[in-house]
This record gives structure tokens, sequence and C-alpha cells, in this order.
């Protein structure tokens, strides 16, 4: 068969961002970001094959078939594109495979792609001669028909960086389950459902400035009185930090004067005291500025054996007492209520969800905070997220009944998905009312670091805490993620597991930025300082983080070693070291797709209705589920118009740079 060159129609949406700052102290910091479109008509190959018919070729197909077919037998799809030239000091930051799978049927599948190791040519591929695949880069869950996305971006570098292209290989994991259907390359009607790659790239400009973080708790002092802020404040200043991550909820409680929830039962805090307001207004005052972010314990709502004392705390108004309906809390496999001593919040709850971003909202509206820090925003583990509602709303979209079993794919990605909705909802809500308020999350980093992609599906965090943060940054669902590092540089294997973290979190920051979370109360000083360098340094392929925050302001090292000792090595030369890691005074960054945006939000309501798909169409193609609520997001879109589709159902929407729009369909 004559070999057929098949021209894609593959979109290269090109981010350049240009952080051109100038890092010494009481200069002008600058950022821009600038968006190029490209599209080509570079060559592009794709095809399957098929078991049943192994000497066959059906590279003139107008689809793409994986899994076990009656009249195929066993299928797999391969692809390869050839790809543009980038300026040489671009950083990759994404690379996204998009795929719109068509046949309409309702097993769900886990789908991978692999690399091809070996050369191919569609024209001429088949079964007896198909090449050799690596083991999965990415892998994404596919149900019924629409656009599903995979994460290819460490592939697509290593091509850029020499590495042999031969593309990619699209099979099931389950090669036993029956069919999924993708569009091809020569679909001959849908020119805008074929194949496409989104490949996304910086020109890092001046990388000196990084975020200097204390986190501040109120299980121990540290500004539960004006005395205590101005101490603060100090610290910060002598020690060079620049932000500070201030806990204003604990459990279900405020730190602060207007809040939706009742006032903290700590009797520590003083009366009538708003250590937020302070903290913001004497922080700000402070030259350089000094960032605050409200920090927020997310799940957990009460952690004591008696109740609160207020009838209106949401342990009270919406604890395991109260009906089914009204009972927010989750529970294990097994019933239990309890995690250690905290009783948590279920995000498979829609009430509880709207609630907790109610709590969040209210400090936005009401206080001059530059982020909002979002922690315990996960589940407690494999056996946790059987509140009553989330099962039943499970089990609706599923058609499924019964309790299902805690190691269930399907069961894992829903409670995934979950914790997602609530973070996206999160984010649009705050970007909607204060654009320029960051948006991070305390992440889960268990264990050894991931190396692979499959590393990170087998890891943890994905599992156990069932927490999917790399795809909030792939997606920009949040602004900052800061994994909390919290290992032992004493004990060999833990301070393996942490440089293994290290390495992953530069070199997955997605569209946005990571900083290391540095666990000081587990180590000793001098262990603290080696972590802290090693987080400052360059990952193997030259990417840095964006910064750094310690845990914690009140417990600095596992010595008893007084905290003025540690805070004085960080911005000064000691004998722990003549080098201090803060040794000037620097802002903190600014991050340039806040302040000079090219890309708008959504927001949108179906009135109520769950779990629906979602179809976006305009200068790009999104789809997306209804959440409990009847609610929907989508992230980082190209402005333009747009139409939103549910159901039969359809309306128009124009997305701006920089905001949110909104939409209802009734």
């Amino acid at each position: 068969m004559k070999k057929r060159s098949i021209l894609l129609m593959v979109v290269f949406l090109v981010t350049i961002s240009s952080l051109l700052e100038l890092w010494a102290f009481n200069k002008t910091a600058k950022a821009a970001e600038s968006s190029v479109n490209v599209s080509t008509t570079e060559v592009i190959e794709d095809t399957f094959i098929s078991s049943q018919n192994p000497s066959t070729s059906y590279s003139i197909s107008q689809y793409l078939v994986t899994g076990k077919h009656s009249n195929f037998g066993t299928t797999r799809s391969f692809l390869k594109f050839k790809l543009p030239s980038l300026p040489d000091n671009a950083v990759i930051t994404s690379a996204k495979l998009s795929l719109y799978q068509y046949y309409n049927t309702t097993n769900q599948v886990s789908i991978d792609i692999r690399p091809v190791n070996s050369s191919w040519n569609a024209s001429t591929l088949t079964w007896n001669n198909r090449p050799i695949v690596g083991s999965s880069i990415s892998n994404k869950t596919v149900q019924q028909p629409g656009w599903y996305d995979f994460y290819m971006t460490d592939l697509v570098k290593s091509w850029y960086n020499g590495a042999s292209n031969y593309g990619i290989s699209v099979q099931f994991r389950d090669e036993t389950q029956s069919t999924k259907i993708f569009y091809s390359n020569d679909h001959l009607k849908y020119d805008d459902l074929k194949p496409k790659l989104t490949i996304t790239y910086s020109v890092p400009g001046d990388m000196s400035k990084e975020y200097r973080a204390f986190w501040v708790d109120m299980f121990h002092d540290g500004a539960k009185t004006p005395n205590q802020v101005d101490q603060l404040i100090k610290d910060a200043q002598n020690n060079n930090v620049n932000t500070i991550f201030l806990q204003v909820r604990r459990r279900g409680d405020a730190y602060y004067l207007n809040s939706v929830e009742p006032k903290t039962e700590d009797p520590y805090l003083q009366d009538g005291y708003d250590p937020l307001a302070d903290l913001i207004q004497k922080a700000h005052s402070a030259n350089p500025k000094i960032q605050v972010h409200a920090w927020f314990a997310m799940m957990p709502i009460w952690n004591k054996s008696t109740p609160p004392k207020d009838p209106n705390h949401i342990f009270n108004a919406h604890g395991m007492t109260q009906s089914s309906e009204n009972n927010w809390l989750s529970k294990t496999y097994t019933g239990s209520y309890v995690n250690g001593s905290d009783y948590v919040i279920d995000p498979g709850q829609p009430d509880a969800v709207n609630y907790t971003r109610d709590v969040i909202m209210r400090v936005v509206r009401n206080y001059d905070v530059d982020g909002i820090h979002m922690d315990l925003v996960r589940y407690m583990g494999e056996d946790w997220g059987y509140n009553d509602i989330s099962v039943e709303r499970y089990n609706k979209a599923y058609k499924k009944s019964g309790l299902p079993q805690p190691s269930d794919p399907t069961w894992k990605q829903w409670r995934r998905d979950q914790v997602s909705n609530m973070v996206r909802k999160i984010y649009t809500s705050v970007q909607r009312v204060k654009p320029s308020v960051t948006v991070s999350a305390a992440t889960i980093a268990w264990g050894d670091g991931p190396k692979t992609k499959d590393d990170w599906n087998q890891s943890s965090t994905m599992n156990s805490a069932l927490q999917d943060w790399q795809s909030w940054l792939e997606e920009g669902a949040i602004d900052i993620a800061v994994p909390m590092n919290y290992f032992r540089e004493y004990d060999s294997n833990q301070q393996a597991y942490y440089e293994h973290w290290l390495e992953w979190e530069k070199n997955h920051q997605g569209k946005r930025m990571t900083l290391s979370g540095v666990g000081i109360y587990l180590n000793s000083i001098q262990e603290s300082l080696s972590q802290i360098k090693k987080a400052q340094a360059p990952s193997s392929t030259g990417k840095q983080l964006g910064g750094i925050s310690l845990y914690s302001y009140a417990v600095t090292n596992k010595d008893g070693t007084s905290n003025t000792e540690f805070y004085s090595v960080l911005s000064s030369p000691t004998t722990y070291s003549q080098e201090p890691v803060f040794s000037t005074k620097i802002s903190a960054p600014e991050l340039p797709w806040k302040i000079s945006p090219s890309k708008g939000h959504l927001s949108g309501s179906l009135n109520g209705s769950d779990h629906e798909l979602v179809t976006i169409t305009g200068p790009e193609v999104r789809q997306t589920y209804s959440d409990g609520s009847g609610d929907f997001q989508a992230i980082d879109l190209t402005p333009g118009g747009y139409t939103i589709e549910v159901n039969g159902k359809s309306g128009q929407v124009t997305i701006e740079a920089g905001k949110v729009s909104t939409i209802t369909l009734e």
C-alpha cells in the first residue's frame, strides 16, 4: 500500500512566560506573559492494529480502535507527531494529547499512553510487525463519548532533548475489556474532533526571586495576641522571610472576627482580637511587604470527645447525630467517623463543599489577604469517603448498588474527582471576586518520590489521600502547590525519598508553581539547612521551584534548640553555615498568569443536575462533569466565544482574559 501523508490538525497552544524580574532589593519587579497560537500542517501518522486480522493495515481508517472488539479481536492504536521548533531556551511546562472518544458505550476502562521504542510506518503497520512499546506514561479513565486528555510532558521533553520520536501507542490496561473508539486524523467529517496535541512552554527570565514562608499554626502560640504578631513580623523581617501562611481555621472554628463560623474555643486567643486583620496590617506595612495567606484546614472540623459549645458549629449542625441527608461527615467502609481524633467532612457531600467555599469567600471579601491556602484537602485514607450522600450519588452515576470496595478503581477515581471538583470550585470562586488573590494547597508527598508517571499513579498520594494535585497544576486549578516534604534527613531512606520528591516537583510544575514544604520540626538545624539548599538547587534538567515554606514557625527543630537560634541561621553566616539560605531581602515572586493573564475561566450551573457531561466548544474544546450541586468549572480557557452543551440544551458565553465568565443552563 502506498505510504500516506496525513495532514495533522494539531493545535499547539504556546504560552511564553517571561519573568523579567530584577532581583535586588528595592528594584522594581516586572513579569510578562505572551501567548502565541501556532497551527501546523506537519505530517502525522495514525492507525490501529488488530490481533484477529494480524496482517491487515488500517492506516486509512477514520477511527482509532482500542480494546477487545468482536470483529478485530484485541486492538491498539498508534500516533506519531512531527514537532515544531521551539526557542532555544524554551522550558516545556506541559504537553497534552487530546483524543475524542465517540463510541456510545457505558463501560469504564483505564487507557494507557505508552511510548513507542522502535520505528513504524502507518501504511504498513500490522499486528504482526507491531513495534516495541514502553511502560505507561499517562492514563485516563474513559467512559462516555467526549474529549479525554493525556499528559505526556516528560516524553515530549525527551523528544526535544534528542530521544528518538517514534510516537505513542494507545491501549487498554486490561485488554479483555470491550472497545473504545476515538476519531483519527483521517476522519472525513469532524475536523474539530481529530487528535490534538497541546504544548505549553515558557521562556524564563530571572528566577532568583522566591517565596520564603513560615507556616504559623494555631495549635501553638505565634499569632494569638498583638505582641505575638509583633514578634512574628520581627522574626520574618530579620530573617528575610517574605510570606506567612497563617492558620485561621483550625477545626471548623475561626481565628478571625468576620466569619461564617463560630469563634474558636481556644482560651489563649486574646478576647476580641483579630489576628488576621492585625497581621495583614503589620505585614503589609513592612518593607519589603510581607505577604499573608489565610490557611484553612479544609476537611477536619472537630477533634475532641465532647462536642463544640456553639450549637451552630458545623459538627453539631451537620455531624453524625443528624439525619443521613444532613450528615456531612465522611466515614470509613466499616462505618467509623474518627480519624485519629479528627472528624472530617466528605467532599462528596455537596452541601459540605459549598459551605466550606462560603467560609473561604467570606475571608476573601472582607480581608486584604494575598492568598488562600488549603490544607487537608483530601481523604484520610483509601477506606474513607463513605458518606451516605456521596455513595448514593456514585451509585446513581454508575448504575451500581451497595457499598463499593475501598480499592475499586472507579470508586477511587470518583473520590479523587470530588476533591478536585472542590478545589476547582474554590479557585474559580476566588478568582471571580479577587483575581489577584493566590490560591495554594499544602499537598501530600508520602513515601518515596515518583520517578515516572506510573510511579505517581501508584503513589499513596493518589491511592490513599486520593489527591491528584499534579493534575491541579497541569489544569491551573491552583496557583501554587506546597508539597509537605516532611522527611528526616538523618534517615538514609527518608533522605532519598526527599530528594526524589524534589526532583519530581521541580520537573512537574505544570502551568503553575511549586514550593517545597520543609519539615524543619523533624530535623536538626544543620539538617534543615541542608534540605532547604537542596530545594533551592535546580533539578537535573535545570528546573527550579518557586521557593520554600517551613513547618513550622513554632517548632523549628527536633532537638529543643531555641527557635531564635534557628531563625538567626536563615539570614546570617553562623557556625552552621557560612552561606545563609535567605541571605538577602527579596519580595515574593509575581505570578505572570495573574499579573498579565492571557486566559479566562468559566463557572457554570445546571441548577442541581449531578454528574452531567458538559461539552464546552469554542477556540478550544473541553469536557467536564457537573458536581453534586450541578455546578461545573473550566479553567484557563483561550478567550473567545463558546457554546456550552448539556443533554441537548445549549447556551453561549464569552471568555475574557483574567476574568471568570458565568452561565446557567436551566
